[in-house]
C-alpha cells in the first residue's frame, strides 16, 4: 500500500477552525471528488440532545460554503439511531437537530435524514472478503448522493473506544437494519441468537420498568402479557434497540456473549465502512476530521464530560485508515488534560501518560483503539502509512465573510450613518478615575464554602 497524504492545521494561530477545515478541503482536493452539479452528500453526527460536543453548525456552514464554490450542490446529513431517544425518528431527528443548530437557514443548504422518517430508506451495499459481514445498509439520500464527504468529530466513544471517519462512515452512513448488523445483534455466536431467555423472572406490573418493556419495542417482537409467564419475545425480528428488558437487570434477557460482541464491534465498523466507500466510489469520497473538544465518549450521549484531550487541530485526507491514524498518533503524544477521565484511578496502564493510548480501555471495555483501523487494514480499504503534511493559510481575501459581496460592510453603513449619525459625548466620562489598576490586579478577600 502506498504512503497516503494527510494535511494538518495544528491547534494554535491566528485562524478559526472554519477557515482551517474550508483550506484543507482545497489542499487535500476534496474539491476533485465531485464534478460541478454533482450531488454532495456531507455527513455529519449532529449530536444528541443536550449534548454541547458536536461540531459547530458553522464549521460545516464553511464546507457547505466552499463545496458551493466548487460547483457541487451540498446537503447536510445524518441518520436516525437504532435506539429511540432524541434521535431515533427522523422527526426527532431534524427536532434535535435544529436544537443543536443545524437548519437551513444556518448551514446554507437543506439538513436531510438520509435514512427517512423511520430510519428503513437503505441500500443494500455488498461487500466481498469482509471480516463479519457479506453486505452492509447505506442510508438511502447518501447512496443516491454522487459524492460523500464525511466531516467527524475526533473523539472517544463508549463500545467503539474512539470515533472519527470510520465510526462516521461504517454507523453514522447506515440505516437502522445498517447499525443493528454493524452492532453485530443478529450474530448467531454472540448476539441476540445466543442470549439466554428467562421469562419465569419477570415479575410483572411490580416491576419499575414494566410499562417500558410492554410498549417501547419497535418492531413488536418483546411484549407482555397479564398471564405467567409474562414476557413474549421473537428474538428474530429484535434488532438490539435495548429499549426493554435487554437493558434491565431482572436478568429475563441475558446476554453470556455481550462482552465479545462489544469486542468484536469496532472491527466490524469497518465492514460497513468498506462497503459504503466502494459503494460511493473511492475517488468520490473525502474527509475531515477535526481533533477537537475531545471528550471521552461519543457526541451520541445526552451530556459532554471534560475533555481528556488539548485541541491537536483538523485533519484531512481522501484515505479514511490515515486520517484516523493520523489523530490516534497525535492522541498517543499528547498529555491528557488533568483531572479528566484517563486520570481516573481504576483505569490501569496510565493512560494519561503522553506516549500511551488514551482510548484503549477508557471506557472501561477491553478494547484496543486501534480495532477498527486494524480490520479496515485487513479489509484493504487504506493505507496505515501516511505523510503528515503541514497545511499554510491560504490568501486572507480567499476566506471571511461575506464572499458574496463586492464590498465591505462597512461601506453599507454611509447611508444610515448619514441619517442617524453615531453620537460620542465626551461629557459621559468621569473627569477622574475612581479605581487603581493596583486595586484591580489580585484576588478578592473572600471566603468560598463548598457543600454536596
Amino acid at each position: 500500500m502506498s504512503v497516503s497524504k494527510v494535511y494538518h492545521f495544528g491547534p494554535r494561530g491566528r485562524i478559526s477552525d472554519v477557515i482551517k477545515g474550508q483550506r484543507l478541503f482545497e489542499v487535500a482536493g476534496l474539491n476533485e471528488c465531485f464534478d460541478k452539479g454533482d450531488s454532495v452528500a456531507i455527513k455529519i453526527h449532529c449530536g444528541e440532545w443536550d449534548n454541547t460536543g458536536y461540531l459547530r453548525p458553522s464549521i460545516v456552514a464553511g464546507i457547505v460554503e466552499t463545496v458551493k464554490e466548487y460547483g457541487g450542490d451540498p446537503f447536510v446529513c445524518d441518520t436516525t439511531t437504532c435506539y429511540l431517544r432524541s434521535r431515533g425518528t427522523g422527526r426527532d431527528e431534524l427536532l434535535t437537530a435544529a436544537r443543536n443548530g443545524f437548519t437551513p437557514q444556518t448551514l446554507g443548504c437543506s439538513f436531510v435524514v438520509a435514512d427517512g422518517p423511520y430510519g428503513l430508506n437503505e441500500v443494500k451495499a455488498p461487500l466481498e472478503n469482509g471480516n463479519f459481514l457479506k453486505h452492509a445498509y447505506l442510508a438511502e439520500a447518501i447512496a443516491n448522493a454522487d459524492s460523500l464527504i464525511v466531516l467527524s468529530h475526533f473523539k472517544g466513544h463508549g463500545e467503539g473506544v474512539y470515533g472519527a471517519a470510520l465510526k462516521n462512515v461504517g454507523i453514522g452512513c447506515s440505516s437502522k437494519q445498517g447499525k443493528s448488523n454493524v452492532h453485530l445483534f443478529q450474530h448467531p455466536i454472540f448476539g441476540v441468537p445466543a442470549y439466554e431467555f428467562h421469562p419465569e423472572k419477570c415479575v410483572g406490573e411490580e416491576c419499575p420498568i414494566y410499562k417500558r418493556c410492554g410498549e417501547n419495542c419497535p418492531t413488536g417482537s418483546f411484549t407482555l402479557s397479564t398471564e405467567k409467564p409474562y414476557p413474549r419475545w421473537d428474538r428474530s425480528t429484535c434488532i438490539g434497540c435495548y429499549e426493554c428488558g435487554l437493558r434491565g437487570a431482572c436478568e429475563v434477557v441475558v446476554q453470556p456473549e455481550a462482552d465479545t460482541r462489544r469486542r468484536y464491534f469496532p472491527a466490524a465498523i469497518s465492514d460497513a465502512a468498506k462497503a459504503y466507500v466502494d459503494y460511493m466510489g473511492r475517488d468520490r469520497v473525502g474527509f475531515i476530521n477535526y481533533a477537537i473538544d475531545i471528550t471521552p465518549t461519543c457526541d451520541c450521549v445526552p451530556y459532554s464530560d471534560m475533555h481528556i484531550l488539548p485541541n491537536l487541530g483538523v485533519f484531512a485526507s481522501k484515505d479514511i485508515i490515515a486520517i484516523d491514524m493520523a489523530c490516534l498518533d497525535a492522541s498517543v503524544q499528547m498529555q491528557a488534560v488533568p483531572g479528566s477521565r484517563p486520570y481516573d484511578e481504576e483505569l490501569e496502564g496510565e493512560p494519561w501518560k503522553a506516549g500511551n493510548e488514551k482510548f484503549t480501555n477508557i471506557m472501561r471495555i477491553p478494547v484496543s483503539q486501534w480495532s477498527s483501523v486494524n480490520a479496515a487494514l485487513k479489509l484493504g480499504l487504506g493505507s496505515a502509512d501516511y505523510e503528515l503534511i503541514e497545511a499554510t493559510p491560504g490568501p486572507r481575501e480567499r476566506y471571511g465573510q461575506p464572499k458574496y459581496r463586492e464590498h465591505h460592510p462597512s461601506y453599507f453603513t454611509r447611508k444610515p450613518f448619514s441619517v442617524n449619525k453615531p453620537r460620542f459625548e465626551p461629557e459621559c466620562y468621569l473627569e477622574d478615575i475612581k479605581v487603581t489598576l493596583e486595586e484591580l490586579s489580585g484576588r478578592p478577600n473572600a471566603k468560598v464554602t463548598r457543600s454536596g
